[in-house]
């Protein structure tokens, strides 16, 4: 089970954090440090895509791989990319003066992050949490 949500403003992200929600209401997710992480998660990729492409979307899948569960968090932007990956992942560091301190949080929160620029221009960042 997939859903898509457009970002297009902050409204947008409070509408990704309920569909979030109810998901995890769905898939029985019941510990409150998980569910703060996923929705941290979601938090961020939202305020990523305003920040650097202006609009997205975030799309929330439930997944089961090899016996586990959990969610596959996906953001894609239109925005610059990530020019030097190894950098965008150095502690301060901001392409547009920002604290540089989001890709880090998300790599803590998550069991897997997936990363790439795209050839069309912006980026997708897969954010992995099993439960």
């Amino acid at each position: 089970m997939e859903k898509c949500v457009p970002v297009s403003g902050e409204e947008s992200i409070h509408d990704a954090r309920a569909a979030l929600r109810q998901m995890m209401e769905e898939a029985g997710v019941v510990r409150e440090v998980i569910q703060a992480q996923l929705l941290t998660i979601v938090d961020e990729l939202g305020r990523n895509i305003l920040r650097h492409g202006g609009r997205g979307m975030i799309c929330i899948a439930m997944v089961e791989v090899a016996g586990h569960r959990g969610f596959r968090l996906t953001a894609e932007d239109r925005g610059e990319g990530f020019a030097d990956l190894e950098l965008a992942f150095k502690p301060g560091y901001s392409q547009d003066m920002g604290m540089g301190m989001g890709l880090n949080l998300l790599k803590a929160l998550s069991d897997d992050l997936r990363i790439a620029s795209l050839l069309t221009g912006g980026a997708r960042i897969e954010a992995w949490k099993w439960i």
